[in-house]
């Protein structure tokens, strides 16, 4: 049985987007896993769980760089500290990544939506390794996760568009 090169390249482009969505999914469950257990205040493996969703956005982070190829650099640098970011004091988190000071120039809005599927888990990863003891700082852990959901509604959507 003959196969046409358009059925393989379908086939092919089918399966790619099959797991980009699996890599969503899979990224949003454990995003409102993380997001509930700082809702009920649950101390149990939360640096270990945070770790798991910076673990996971890497991925997403890598094929935003092969969609949209303006976002190589800065991606590229937020990858080259990933593994350690959340060793970092989180004044320097916020300084260095959430606001960009210590990443290149931002070419385009859709790299900032990749970026923070990493930083705000990193963010979160780092306070659950302090150790998380106020309110406040609960319900910062939370809108951590609540924002990084929004940016993955908006990269979810650069990827339906592209």
């Amino acid at each position: 049985m003959k196969t046409s090169i358009f059925t393989l390249i379908a086939i092919l482009l089918s399966v790619n987007v099959s797991a980009e969505i699996t890599d969503f999914q899979d990224y949003r469950n454990k995003a409102l896993t993380l997001f509930k257990q700082l809702q009920d205040k649950n101390t149990n493996n939360l640096e270990e769980n945070a770790k798991v969703l910076v673990n996971t956005s890497k991925a997403i982070v890598i094929k935003s760089i092969s969609t949209l190829p303006q976002c190589d650099e800065y991606l590229s640098a937020l990858l080259n500290v990933a593994n350690h970011i959340a060793t970092l004091p989180i004044e320097e988190i916020e300084s260095g990544y959430h606001a960009d000071g210590k990443l290149p120039a931002l070419k385009d809005g859709s790299c900032y939506h990749a970026k923070d599927l990493l930083v705000h888990p990193a963010t979160v990863q780092a306070m659950a390794h302090n150790g998380i003891k106020s309110e406040s700082e609960w319900k910062q852990a939370a809108h951590e996760i609540e924002e990084v959901l929004e940016h993955l509604s908006v990269v979810e959507s650069v990827y339906a568009s592209n």
